[in-house]
């Protein structure tokens, strides 16, 4: 073979070498950028299904509420009142009222029926098998460019006003999205494109996702009402994300297949999904707990933490809480992340707790805990597991958690039984119903620091700190303030007969060991003086 075709053969091979990576890497570009804008819609499809089911859950509620009331006039000024109280319990309604023939005859602002039949509404635009008539796009001239879904319960005539928009993701305009009633296929709310012939793609599925040739589209259906959301991408979109791929790919490859190995790597990195990153974080054992001590206000001695996780990545990165856990609640991991405080709780604490069988250690459930059976025998190996007492476990849930309250107090009541004390934590900030109070066997309540913060002071919220203290005493639980920093909040909540509490006045969430020197510290000091107690506010990592 002479020097010519060697060479020949040698830039037929290079130009190869170069043109597979090349390729390759288009075509990775291409599979990439796709599951990624398909993840998107799936992600969009299903926060607007998330939003139009609180909705109606709170609509429903409501008409539960109004019908409970047996009111023997609807507009009644007595019932005109409860409307405007039920409105002002829940976020997502702008107001309740009361229709007959067609016309809002009266609302929690108030009669509209004086010198007129009402406001008119209008036939609706659906009527609901669950027993409800719904307009969309209602327009009231006291509120000019909004337009409004206004949901009637046909028994009783008493009525959801509703400001669709809500239900609608800000600040991404490349996206169609809003909700249809999937039998009718009549909008509720949309922004953007909508082709109703979308739907035959969904039929009877509880989700959907394909292209329609324009679009990229994502379908999710109601578990609980008769209504599905979608998501809608352009295909120009797409091949534009496609472009700044390929404008990354193609000088690495031309630069050197090294190059591009590289250029993969870290792409596939960025592009790797939270799911997969907090799977791979549990398998490596990248979470750790720190914990946050729990004072007792009359004698300045910690009774005990809250477990709190918290991510360290390979590079020493540590991630929020407020970035991970809503993807692992998104994701369906987070009850393996509560596996994970579990293992770390009995790890960390076992023999301190049997040193100091007066202290706890409160663990965080989520809402997906309290719907899974297995969270009872967890509780259950654990304290067995530790050698511990039940009473040195506490488990905290939020109101969300509630939200499928059959279940939840079961799963409850079966962790109450071991013994084991259970606190309702950030009452009032979420889905606010002094029913989960009564219904629940609760031991403890957390006041939440944002109602701490206004204790004493002229914002709206500033009372509701004493009312959930009143609250609580009333149904003798003991009470657990949370963000407590400075010495006039310690001394507002112990004269108002608040128990305990946390927050960087006594000390920051600190790792085990410095928790553990904590707990050493404020038992070795003397009984405070009530009113003048200093604490060891520990601030160093």
């Amino acid at each position: 073979m002479n020097k010519r075709a060697v060479i020949g053969i040698a830039v037929v091979v290079g130009v190869l070498a170069i043109a597979a990576p090349i390729a390759a890497s288009l075509y990775w570009a291409e599979k990439q950028n796709l599951a990624e804008q398909q993840s998107r819609g799936d992600r969009v499809a299903s926060e607007v299904l998330r939003r139009m089911d609180l909705m109606a859950d709170e609509t429903f509620e409501m008409f539960r509420l109004m019908k409970a009331a047996k009111a023997t006039d609807s507009c009644s000024e007595q019932n005109i009142r409860l409307m405007r109280r039920i409105a002002m319990q829940m976020d997502q309604l702008k107001a309740v009222g009361y229709v007959a023939n067609d016309h809002l005859i009266c609302s929690s602002f108030g009669r509209h029926d004086v010198g007129s039949m009402g406001i008119p509404l209008g036939p609706p635009a659906y009527r609901s098998p669950l027993g409800s008539d719904v307009r969309t796009s209602v327009r009231f001239e006291d509120v000019p460019g909004k337009t409004f879904l206004v949901s009637t319960d046909r028994s009783t005539g008493y009525t959801a006003i509703i400001d669709g928009d809500q239900a609608l993701l800000p600040n991404v305009p490349d996206i169609s999205m809003g909700a249809f009633f999937g039998s009718t296929k009549t909008p509720l709310v949309s922004h953007g494109d909508f082709n109703p012939r979308w739907m035959e793609e969904l039929g009877s599925a509880t989700e959907a996702h394909f292209s329609s040739g324009r679009h990229l589209v994502a379908f999710k259906r109601s578990s609980k009402y008769t209504f599905a959301s979608f998501a809608a991408i352009k295909q120009t979109t797409v091949r534009e994300g496609l472009q700044r791929a390929a404008m990354l790919m193609i000088p690495a490859g031309v630069g050197a297949g090294l190059v591009l190995a590289l250029a993969v790597f870290y792409g596939t990195r960025y592009q790797m999904s939270p799911r997969a990153l907090i799977k791979a974080g549990l398998r490596r054992n990248e979470f750790f707990l720190v914990y946050q001590p729990v004072v007792e206000l009359q004698s300045g001695r910690c009774v005990g933490a809250e477990a709190l996780i918290r991510w360290r990545r390979p590079d020493g990165t540590i991630v929020r809480p407020d970035m991970f856990i809503p993807y692992a609640e998104e994701s369906g991991l987070i009850h393996d992340i509560t596996k994970e405080v579990l293992r770390l709780v009995a790890h960390d604490t076992a023999r301190f707790l049997k040193a100091h069988p007066h202290l706890h250690i409160g663990i965080n459930l989520s809402s997906k805990d309290l719907v899974i059976a297995e969270t009872t025998q967890l509780v259950r190996d654990l304290i067995r597991e530790m050698g511990v007492k039940p009473h040195n476990i506490m488990v905290e849930a939020t109101e969300r958690g509630f939200m499928q309250a059959d279940v939840a107090r079961r799963i409850m009541d079966d962790i109450h039984s071991l013994d084991v004390r259970i606190a309702i934590d950030d009452f009032g900030t979420d889905y606010s119903s002094l029913s989960y109070l009564e219904k629940f066997h609760l031991d403890y309540l957390k006041i939440d620091k944002s109602f701490v913060d206004t204790m004493g002071g002229e914002a709206a919220t500033s009372q509701v700190a004493l009312h959930i203290i009143e609250m609580a005493k009333s149904l003798k639980l003991e009470m657990i303030a949370e963000g407590v920093e400075t010495e006039e909040q310690r001394r507002f909540l112990a004269q108002r007969g608040v128990q305990y509490a946390q927050g960087y006045l006594f000390a920051k969430p600190l790792p085990f060991a410095e928790f553990a020197a904590y707990v050493e510290k404020t038992e070795k000091q003397p009984d405070p003086v009530v009113g003048a107690m200093q604490y060891p506010l520990l601030t160093d990592s």
